[in-house]
């Protein structure tokens, strides 16, 4: 009977390690770079996530202005002022909120109340690329109305490369801890 190659388990092994990077690389993909998106379309309101990101906020007014919806819903930080959002859309209705928790969770229940009480039916959601995957699984998880999602995208490589590293961690953290509104 003959025995196995003694290279057999190193190759194995490193056949093995390149199939995991690369199901690692092509999720990190789908999730994250290129996740499902939907084009927008009228709705209740256009919510803005992470207040402190300019991309989401300008990708959102782009929106209102278009007249995808008359109410624009910002999660701001306590640093902002709703009022300056409302100078820059005078025949639009402002809503800011500081999201409590102040996380993606603290936005999607805000959201959710939100729509509850003003009978919102369908929603956009604008966020940067990066968190749409996530923003999907909260804010599904808060209101069970329509959500149409458009992104923003992260600002140059570093930005991805951290907003992607973030991403992975929350995304596990959400499903795995915190699921649920």
């Amino acid at each position: 009977m003959a025995g196995r190659s003694p290279r057999a388990r190193p190759v194995a092994i490193v056949v093995a390690v390149a199939l995991v990077v690369l199901a690692f690389v092509a999720l990190t993909l789908r999730l994250f770079v290129y996740p499902d998106l939907n084009a927008p379309a009228r709705s209740g309101a256009i919510a803005v996530l992470g207040g402190n990101g300019m991309g989401p906020y300008e990708t959102g007014v782009r929106l209102a202005r278009e007249g995808y919806a008359r109410t624009v819903v910002l999660s701001i930080n306590p640093s902002q002022s709703c009022e300056a959002f409302q100078g820059e859309l005078p025949r639009l209705r402002v809503i800011c909120f500081f999201p409590d928790p102040n996380t993606t969770q603290g936005e999607a229940r805000a959201i959710g109340q939100l729509a509850a009480a003003n009978r919102w039916h369908r929603i956009i959601v604008v966020m940067p690329t990066t968190q749409a995957t996530r923003a999907r699984l909260r804010v599904g998880w808060c209101y069970p109305g329509q959500v149409l999602e458009v992104a923003s995208a992260s600002p140059g490589l570093a930005g991805w490369v951290r907003s992607i590293a973030y991403e992975w961690g929350a995304l596990v953290k959400d499903i795995v801890l915190t699921n649920g509104c």
